[in-house]
C-alpha cells in the first residue's frame, strides 16, 4: 500500500521535521500566550495544529473556519466539541449544566459521526457568541487551561466581520482559555494582529512557518518510507526529488505518492519525470484558473521573470518582458505577495512558493 499521505487529516507517520516550530508553539502555550501561526497555503500549518491537539497533552478544541458557514454553525460546533472534550454521556444533563441560558434553543441528534448539537434561529448571534464564550470559560476553569485552535482564521469574514472583535472582547474574562490561530493570508493576519490599528493587535505571539523542509530530513524520510513499503529510492534520486519540490511540505507528500505509484521496485530518473508530469497534469486546471483569476496585465510576465530567476527591477529584464517601468513590476509583485503566491528573498529577488506552479509557468510560457 502506498505509504504517503496528504490532505487535511494529520498522520504522525508522514509528519516531517517542524521540530523547532512545534517546540515554539508548545513553549508559547505553556507560558499562557495566544499564538498566531502564519504560513503559505499547503505549508503544513493544519497538520502542526492537529499534531498539537493530538500530542501536546493539553485539552483542546479544534475548529476549522473553512468548514463553518455562520456564527450559528460556529457556536454549534464549539458546543459539540465541548461535549466531546468533557467525555459526557448525557447531552440533556450537559445542556442543563453548561448551557442553561441556551437550553430552549439547543437540540441534538445522533448520526454516523456521533452526537451533534444544533441551534435554533430565534436567538441573535451576539447572544450565541456570548453564551459560547461562557461555555469555554467554564471548561477553562475545569481543565485549566483549555486551548482553542482556530484554523484558517482568514475565513472569519464568511462567518462574521465582528468575530475578531468579539474574541478580543473575550480575552480579558479568563486566563484559563488560550487561543491558537492559523492563517495562510499573511497580509490580512499581519494587519489584524501585528499592526497598531488591527482589531487584535498585541493579542498573540507570531509563529512563522516560512521555511521549506530541510533537505536531509526529506531525503531520509523518502528512503525510509520507500524501504518500509517494499520499494527503494537511491539517495541521488531522493536529492533530485528534493530539488524539484524544494522541501515544500504538501508537494513532498503528493509527489512522493505519485513517484511510489509510478515506479516498480526502484525509483528511477524516468519515474521521477513521469511523476512530475502527472502532478502538473493533476494541478493544471487549478493553475489555469489561478492565472485567469489574477488577470492583471503584467502578472504572467512577472511570474515568468521570477521563475527564471530574473531581477524583476533590472533595466534588461524590464525591456525583455516589455514592462513599462519598475513601479509597474513592483505593484504586480506586491499583489502576488499579498495573495500568497510569491515570497520576497531580497531586493529584486523573489520566489514562487509553490514549486510545481513554478515548473508549470516555465513549461507553459517558455
Amino acid at each position: 500500500m502506498n505509504p504517503f499521505r496528504f490532505g487535511r487529516h494529520y498522520d504522525p507517520d508522514c509528519f516531517i521535521d517542524r521540530e523547532r516550530e512545534y517546540s515554539q508553539l508548545l513553549s508559547a502555550v505553556q507560558s499562557g500566550n495566544n499564538v498566531v501561526v502564519v504560513a503559505p497555503r499547503r505549508f503544513g500549518k493544519t497538520w502542526l495544529l492537529q499534531k498539537f491537539v493530538a500530542e501536546s497533552g493539553f485539552q483542546c478544541i479544534y475548529l476549522d473556519l473553512l468548514s463553518v458557514i455562520s456564527v450559528r454553525d460556529l457556536c454549534a460546533k464549539m458546543i459539540s466539541k465541548s461535549f466531546e472534550l468533557l467525555k459526557l454521556n448525557d447531552p440533556v444533563k450537559f445542556i442543563r449544566e453548561y448551557l442553561k441560558n441556551l437550553s430552549r434553543y439547543v437540540s441534538f441528534s445522533i448520526g454516523t459521526d456521533g452526537l451533534s448539537f444544533t441551534l435554533g434561529k430565534d436567538i441573535d448571534e451576539e447572544s450565541l457568541l456570548s453564551e459560547s464564550y461562557r461555555l469555554l470559560e467554564k471548561l477553562g476553569g475545569l481543565l485549566a487551561p483549555l486551548i482553542v485552535c482556530i484554523d484558517e482564521f482568514q475565513a472569519y469574514r464568511t462567518v462574521s466581520e465582528k468575530l475578531p472583535g468579539s474574541i478580543r472582547g473575550f480575552f480579558p474574562t479568563t486566563p484559563n482559555v488560550i487561543f491558537v490561530f492559523s492563517s495562510s493570508i499573511r497580509h490580512m493576519i499581519e494587519e489584524l494582529f501585528f499592526q497598531s490599528k488591527g482589531l487584535m493587535y498585541h493579542c498573540g505571539v507570531k509563529l512563522d512557518l516560512r521555511s521549506f523542509l530541510p533537505k536531509e530530513k526529506v531525503t531520509d524520510y523518502l528512503v525510509r518510507k520507500f524501504e518500509g513499503s517494499g520499494k527503494r529510492i537511491s539517495s541521488s534520486i531522493a536529492e533530485r526529488f528534493y530539488a524539484i519540490t524544494k522541501g515544500h511540505p504538501y508537494y513532498v507528500q503528493i509527489m512522493a505518492y505519485e513517484l511510489w505509484n509510478t515506479c516498480l521496485k526502484e525509483a528511477t530518473e524516468k519515474d521521477l519525470g513521469e511523476a512530475l508530469n502527472q502532478l502538473i497534469s493533476r494541478e493544471r486546471h487549478t493553475y489555469d484558473m489561478t492565472l485567469d483569476v489574477l488577470g492583471q496585465k503584467y502578472v504572467r510576465k512577472v511570474l515568468i521573470m521570477i521563475a527564471s530567476n530574473k531581477d524583476i527591477f533590472s533595466i534588461e529584464a524590464l525591456r525583455e518582458f516589455e514592462i513599462p517601468n519598475p513601479s509597474v513590476a513592483n505593484k504586480t509583485v506586491k499583489k502576488l505577495i499579498e495573495l500568497g503566491f510569491v515570497e520576497k528573498l531580497s531586493r529584486g529577488n523573489y520566489e514562487i512558493i509553490d514549486p510545481i506552479f513554478e515548473e508549470y509557468i516555465l513549461r507553459r510560457f517558455s
